[in-house]
């Protein structure tokens, strides 16, 4: 029954309420006062430092996240050009392991690459020919391998393209490695998870750490899948070998065989939330669905349409799950809440429509959202203007562009709106740091010095809100997001106040310590 004291904890119950004392019993937080009150002499002392819940990361990709922990960042500021990229991944690890050991990348954007492209099959036959090599794109929707991986995956110059993606060739037709959008990339994921199910189990059991020193106690895995091995399995046998993090999992909905069945399950550690439906891709792959073209264009690629989207909505209904739907582009938006506006809601415990990344919402929209009788959720990501803002204000006109990522708004709003990362689908080599997205959130400023739209900020008090309670409630995680009676004593102490510092430095905030269940399970 640990007690602390000394501390700066922050409930989560409003912005403005903390204490300074707190007692955890059987792994639940039982009280919360001030130090004066404590007399246990065994009482922990946190010394003045910040305490805040522990955080929950309600949209991320933590099989993603495993894989480019063992992977190389394609990313700046180490990477910077293809043959930067060449010269990292002979320095992986696995290579030189041997023909079965994948040779893994993540996080190159090829508009900030010295050639302007995308590195292709024979960029990376320069690399290794005999072992087979898998790069993510920023946005994790997009890949590219090389020869090894394209046979392993049975791709030649005849393979058509799956529904939703296309495989990309040079003038002469050769597959020319570039997998563009996620049914695509996933005939390369697929063959790579075909050999490696004991190393996918190793890899996500030891990300654990990862996620307990950036303070998150909680993930929506928003990638589920039932090939080639289920999600679910992948997840308990990776918890028996000591992944710690509570978990919610979201199946793809267009990856379902015709009548399989997915039925909600209600375990604190470990459950299954909902299901996934793309409505289009990402505004720095120009494939976002937008009202208004690109400078290419084009505008973007509508993945689901709205008979389609519907069919996801009557299986939510029908199976009592939450339904998640990434929609970054205006036109994508507007179908979601033409298609859903007027429907009833079905869930009464958490929103049944998430609205994932919610990247460009008009007044309009906004107003459309309030008036509607659905119950939403907007889970956004900052993260992505700090780290891509060359690609956003390349891509966008400047009308959309004061429509990007208006966090202020959201919150204004009637639907609840939630933090998260979408990690590891963004090129910045912390994708998954709540303060470098806390630090977007609240300055409104880029990696590179641009601000972006610094009408749209909001306060720290509230951004750790959308990380901790409206995370929580967004994603089902009901015994997290606060510190008081009754909660889950899972929170995490900083090495710097986040509520007192200059605002310029919270993206210099890391996690000092990190309690699960009144446990200390990380110490930086």
């Amino acid at each position: 029954m640990p007690t602390f004291k000394n501390a700066k904890i922050f409930l989560g119950t409003n912005a403005t309420s903390f204490a300074s004392a707190m007692n955890i019993t059987d792994g639940v937080v039982t009280h919360t006062g001030e130090t004066a009150e404590v007399s246990d002499p065994d009482a922990i002392d946190l010394h003045g430092k910040t305490v805040l819940p522990g955080i929950i990361d309600t949209h991320t990709h933590p099989k993603y996240i495993a894989d480019a922990l063992h992977g190389v960042a394609c990313t700046p500021p180490k990477v910077n050009s293809i043959a930067d990229m060449k010269a990292a991944l002979k320095k992986s690890p696995a290579y030189g392991q041997g023909p079965a050991v994948w040779i893994e990348g993540w996080g190159f954007d090829e508009s900030k690459l010295a050639e302007h492209r995308s590195p292709t099959v024979d960029d990376l036959d320069e690399v290794s020919t005999t072992q087979p090599i898998f790069i993510y794109r920023s946005d994790c929707h997009s890949s590219v391998g090389n020869s090894k991986a394209l046979t392993l995956a049975g791709i030649d110059a005849n393979t058509p393209n799956p529904v939703g993606g296309t495989i990309g060739h040079f003038s002469d037709g050769r597959p020319n490695g570039y997998m563009k959008e996620v049914a695509a990339t996933q005939l390369l994921i697929q063959a790579k998870s075909e050999q490696s199910y004991l190393a996918d189990v190793d890899n996500m059991a030891n990300s654990s750490t990862h996620y307990l020193k950036n303070g998150i106690v909680g993930i929506g895995e928003l990638m589920g899948r039932f090939r080639p091995y289920d999600s679910l399995r992948l997840y308990q046998d990776a918890m028996v070998d000591g992944f710690k993090p509570k978990t919610a999992i979201y199946y793809v909905f267009n990856e379902l065989m015709p009548g399989q069945v997915i039925e909600p399950t209600s375990q604190d550690q470990l459950r299954i939330a909902g299901i996934k439906v793309f409505m289009d891709g990402s505004i720095s792959g120009e494939t976002a669905y937008n009202k208004a073209p690109y400078p290419n264009g084009s505008q973007g690629v509508l993945l689901t349409d709205a008979g389609q989207l519907k069919q996801a909505v009557w299986y939510a209904v029908d199976h009592h799950l939450q339904l998640a739907v990434h929609a970054m582009g205006d036109a994508a938006i507007q179908l979601v809440i033409d298609v859903t506006a007027d429907l009833t809601p079905w869930l009464t415990d958490r929103p049944s429509i998430r609205i994932e990344h919610a990247s460009l919402l008009s007044d309009q929209m906004l107003k459309e959202i309030n008036r509607a009788r659905m119950n939403y959720a907007l889970v956004t990501q900052p993260i992505f203007f700090f780290a891509e803002d060359e690609s956003y204000r390349a891509y966008l006109s400047d009308a959309q562009f004061k429509t990007a990522y208006r966090v202020k708004s959201m919150l204004n709003s009637t639907a609840p709106m939630a933090l998260s990362s979408d990690a590891p689908c963004t090129p910045w080599d912390e994708p998954d740091s709540p303060f470098v997205n806390i630090y977007a959130a609240v300055t409104r400023t880029a990696a590179n010095g641009d601000v972006v739209n610094a009408n749209e900020a909001i306060t720290v008090p509230e951004a750790v809100l959308a990380y901790t309670n409206i995370g929580a409630q967004v994603g089902g995680f009901t015994h997290n997001g606060q510190l008081r009676r009754g909660y889950a004593g899972d929170f995490t102490v900083l090495d710097q106040d986040i509520f007192s510092i200059p605002a310029e430095k919270i993206k210099d905030v890391h996690v000092e310590q990190t309690w699960l269940a009144g446990e200390k399970v990380y110490q930086k």
